[in-house]
This record gives C-alpha cells, structure tokens and sequence, in this order.
C-alpha cells in the first residue's frame, strides 16, 4: 500500500492497494476503507486464484490520522487481510539554496511545489531555520544539520577520499527508488565527475563505471542526497528527467513527508523515532495494550526501536502527547500460501517440485517382530517337549 497526495487536490489522499495471491480458483471479497475507524468507502472485488487487483481511493483528509484498509475474506493468512497506514498532512517547506547561477535549478526546485525556497551566494547565512539546504557547486562555513542536496561539494566526513574523473558514463540506476520515480538518464551524457566511495550511511542510486554519482541515505535523523556532478556541465537539465528528479527531491528531502514514510514500517523492521527534546525514557504501547518502556542514550533524541514482529499500530508517550506508527505485513511472498513450483537457494541454484514417491521405509521393525515370532515359536515347541 502506498500513501500519496493528489497533486490536483492538494487536501486529499490516494490509496493504492494490491490484493494478491489466493489459492482457491476465485474470491469474491470486500474492501473498505477507514480513516480513524470511520467508514469511507467500501467496493466488491473479484479476484481468480493466485490474481492481483489494484484499488484507488481517494478521500478528503483535512487532519492528521490513520486510514485502514480492511479486506472482508477467510483465507490462509489472516494477518494481512488489514493494513493501517499513518497519513500526515503535507507541509510546505522552507528551502535555500547556496549557488552563484544555476537558473535550471532554480526554476527546477520552484516548480517543483511545496517549497519556499530563498537563492543566496553568500556562504556566511545560516541555514538553520531552514527545512532544506541545497548547495550548488559551494562549500559553506558550516555544514547544515538538517536535511540537505550536495551537487559536485564534497563534505570530508561524508567520503575519505575522491578524485576527479572525465566523461563518467551512466551504467545503471536503481528507478525503484522514490527519487528515481518516473526519472530515466538515457542520453545524459556529464563532462566530469567526482569519484567516490559509498559512505556506510548512503545507497548509490546512479553508478558508473568508475564511481557512483547521485547517493541518498539518512544519519542520525539528517536526510542527505548527493550529486557527484555539475548539473550544468551536463545535459541532464535538457531532459524532462532533471525537473522530476528535483521534485521528487523535494519531497524526500521535506521532513513533514519524510517523517510521514518513517511511521510506516513492514513487520521485523526497524522504526527511527525522534523527539523535540532528550528524554530518559519513553513507553511504547504495542497493538493489543501491552507496554513496555525503552531508555534513551543520554544525549540522544532518536532511538530505534526493533520489536516490530506484530502487526498494527503502535503508539509512543501519553496518549495525549505522543505519536503512533503503523506496522504491517506487505509482503507478497510471504502472503502467498500456494504451494511452489520451484524453490530458490543459495547460489542462484532452484529446486522444482517432483511427483510424489515412497520414501525409504524401515524395515527394521518387520524383520525384528519376525525373530521375535521365530523365538516365542520356539520357547514354546521346547516346552511343549519336555512336558
């Protein structure tokens, strides 16, 4: 399940839903949807066994809340049969940018939508009453704490070393990720390039063959997307790929949005949760009332939380001052009962299903009960005997 706005509807919200994997031959079914246990809509689906079917739903949402997804149907797993999904109203973000002249990218992060966004050159402006910092082609006085874009600027403690490399040709990039929504580098063709290696914190999204170019990742509650390229000394910003991949940017990087993907995790996975101010402690309310307390690291405001395996809403603090996030199942493979044609292990190496056959059998015991009929045969020949 997947939680967007509706770009025509900046007060709503579409849920997209894939209902899959029944073994019988055919399902009939109900999906309603809920915000805040409150009924929204409801349709009638029919599905064929082992079939997909995807659902949109659009709802008005005017406050923070959760929607349900509940699917009326008696099958082999009833634990993903609801999905729960923490909906937070999108925010506008405050954005700077640190650039001497990039009107591609200006007009980029302006169009880009829910983002106000102010353009400097002087690198002695602070940037921490900003939401994001985006540093073209500069290096600041100081780093900023929030989230930020760095395109062709090095941060010493992101990478140990780089070097520069000519005319990097673009090999592969991962278009599963949300910054590559909808984003293609055919026919991007840049002039130089910064070679680097991935920091533990970051996922290389666009490789080379020398170095990866554009990474993304998160430490300690920072979101940081780097660009190892001038834009401008590209043809990247020619391609309809360059205003996309900035607005996509701009939603990751946007902590109100970002923050709203954090709150929904898959079941065994971890959750970040950060806080305003540092706290000893603080209750974790698991779906069914159980509780249970989870110290900070002095000094800290986020702490991982790890006891994910069920299912549901959990809920952090009082009830009047904390937050909820929501765990759930989505995982197609693991919802998916019907027996395997094949099966997958290690070294790409696969086992296909045979016909049923007799296994070894133990004879043992036959041929024991034999001689124990062969002795009591005897015993009682040799008494009858000598009677």
């Amino acid at each position: 399940m997947d939680v967007r706005p509706n770009p025509e509807e900046p007060s709503s919200r579409a849920i997209f839903s894939n209902i899959v994997n029944f073994s019988t031959n055919q399902f009939r079914l109900i999906a309603e949807l809920r915000f805040e246990e409150r009924m929204i809509e409801s349709r009638a689906v029919t599905l064929e066994g082992g079939g997909t079917s995807s659902l949109a739903f659009i709802a008005q949402q005017n406050t923070n809340g959760v929607f349900s997804l509940q699917l009326d149907v008696e099958d082999d797993l009833a634990v993903d049969n609801r999905v729960d999904v923490v909906s937070l109203l999108p925010q506008p973000a405050k954005g700077l940018l640190y650039t001497s002249g990039n009107r591609f990218l200006e007009k980029a992060l302006r169009a880009a939508g829910d983002l106000e966004l102010s353009i400097t050159d002087d690198i002695s402006i602070d940037a921490a009453d900003y939401d994001i910092t985006f540093l073209d082609n500069i290096q600041p006085l100081t780093w900023p704490e929030k989230n930020v874009m760095v395109i062709n600027t090095v941060h010493t403690n992101w990478f140990a070393s780089w070097e520069p490399v000519d005319a990097p040709a673009i090999v592969d990039w991962k278009s599963a990720h949300p910054l590559l929504r909808f984003v293609s580098f055919d026919d991007v063709e840049i002039a130089e390039a910064l070679a680097v290696r991935s920091p533990f914190w970051g996922e290389s999204l666009v490789e080379s063959g020398q170095s990866p170019l554009i990474i993304a990742g998160e430490q300690g509650g920072q979101r940081r997307l780097w660009i190892g390229f001038d834009t401008v000394r590209s043809t990247w910003p020619l391609r309809v790929s360059f205003p996309m991949f900035m607005a996509n940017a701009v939603q990751w990087l946007n902590p109100a949005l970002s923050r709203s993907d954090g709150l929904n995790v898959q079941t065994g996975k971890p959750v970040q949760v950060g806080f305003e101010s540092e706290q000893e402690s603080v209750s974790v309310t698991r779906p069914g009332g159980e509780r249970e307390s989870v110290d900070l690291v002095p000094g800290s405001r986020n702490i991982v939380y790890g006891n994910t395996l069920k299912r549901g809403l959990y809920h952090v603090g009082e009830e009047e001052n904390g937050f909820s996030f929501a765990v759930n199942l989505l995982d197609s493979a693991e919802s998916d009962t019907a027996p395997r044609a094949t099966l997958s292990l290690g070294g790409g190496q696969q086992l296909s299903a045979t016909l049923k056959s007799r296994a070894d059998l133990e004879f043992w015991r036959w041929i024991a009960f034999g001689a124990l009929a062969v002795l009591m045969f005897e015993w009682w020949y040799f008494h009858r005997r000598t009677v």
